[in-house]
């Protein structure tokens, strides 16, 4: 997807925005007015869940549309993988969650796209274990780039998928397709790589590598 598609996509989802909350509150108050037995009631709330997978579309798309705007700070990026394993604990209580931090460090990142990177790939494994398994995140930093993995237990990934699961729109059988390319463009943004890796608990690997020093 190039810029002017990207900026194409951005707008759109920017301007359906608005109309699409009025729809969704009409179909809300409809459905609440409704009868107690309503035979119509079944197909108000099918469409309201419609409402919620177009708007999180939406949001997907003004998220990537952005994610390559870029302000670094220096901030602490293990602090954050912790806050993201106890949010991700809570989300979904069948998993087993583990931390491993290896030098303390404060690290340039844009934290609010940073954040929003890792946790598509914590939500991504939550997915493909169905809830249940092992989930481990490692951040390890170095003198000149920090690694930041997250690994699981789940079935790991496709092969026809390999070479193409950065792509926009490839993968998203459950979801909108971009939570993949959104983390690339942002590691990106931030000069830095993201690779599947092996994992060691047997499903998939995402290894992501930022360099220290960055030019802004």
């Amino acid at each position: 997807m190039n810029g002017t598609l990207e900026h194409f996509a951005g707008m759109i989802a920017h301007e359906l925005r608005n109309p699409l909350a009025s729809a969704t509150t009409n179909l809300a108050v409809v459905r609440e007015l409704s009868d107690e037995g309503d035979p119509r009631t079944p197909f108000l709330q099918q469409a309201e869940k419609e409402m919620v997978r177009i708007r999180d579309l939406l949001k997907s798309c003004l998220d990537f549309a952005t994610a390559g705007k870029v302000t670094a700070k220096f901030y602490d990026l293990p602090g954050l993988v912790r806050s993201l394993a106890q949010r991700t604990q809570a989300s979904h209580p069948g998993l087993e969650v583990e931390v491993e931090v290896v030098g303390e460090s404060q690290v340039p990142v844009d934290e609010p796209l940073f954040q929003r990177a890792v946790a598509n790939l914590c939500e991504n494994a939550a997915r493909a274990m169905q809830g249940e398994g092992t989930l481990r995140l490692r951040f390890e930093g170095g003198e000149e780039e920090f690694l930041l993995q997250v690994e699981d237990g789940g079935p790991g990934l496709p092969e026809d998928l390999m070479e193409r699961m950065f792509e926009p729109f490839i993968t998203g059988t459950n979801s909108s397709g971009l939570g993949l390319p959104f983390v690339k463009k942002v590691v990106e943004a931030h000069g830095g790589t993201v690779v599947p890796a092996p994992s060691s608990l047997g499903g998939a690997c995402f290894q992501i590598r930022v360099p220290k020093s960055q030019e802004n």
